[in-house]
């Protein structure tokens, strides 16, 4: 029996890969809203994580390759009142889409438009947004 919390009935779950992960600089625009984290889980091994060149604070991006490795996430519930003014905040080449879980759970998360992946550092080997950083130092 799967023991995982369900999402209420006025909120979206999201999941978040990077700067909006609890303790880093962006978590504020979630908490701010109203939001209420869940869990930590990973996705699917379809996933390849990046560095993005020259965003501020840094990002990572996330692409669904088909080769990739299971990436750490967060999942939020953010409620719908508060949701679409942080999706109007989200610069590009990030956007929301539809992400696999490594359970099999689809949830709405952050995705990185293809075209800002040519510039970016392929991270995938740390496994997450938040190893990579403390490797980083």
């Amino acid at each position: 029996m799967n023991d995982v919390a369900a999402v209420p009935a006025d909120c979206v779950r999201l999941a978040v890969v990077g700067a909006h992960l609890r303790g880093m600089p962006l978590n504020c625009e979630l908490t701010e809203r109203g939001a209420t984290f869940v869990e930590t889980v990973t996705t699917s091994a379809d996933y390849r994580l990046y560095a993005l060149a020259g965003t501020q604070p840094p990002k990572p991006g996330l692409a669904r390759t088909g080769d990739g490795a299971p990436i750490e996430v967060e999942l939020w519930d953010v409620p719908l009142a508060t949701f679409g003014s942080f999706v109007a905040g989200i610069p590009p080449p990030l956007g929301i889409g539809t992400l696999t879980l490594a359970d099999g759970r689809q949830v709405k998360g952050f995705i990185c438009e293809a075209w800002a992946l040519a510039d970016a550092r392929d991270i995938t080997v740390y496994g997450g947004w938040r190893a990579y950083r403390a490797a980083a130092g």
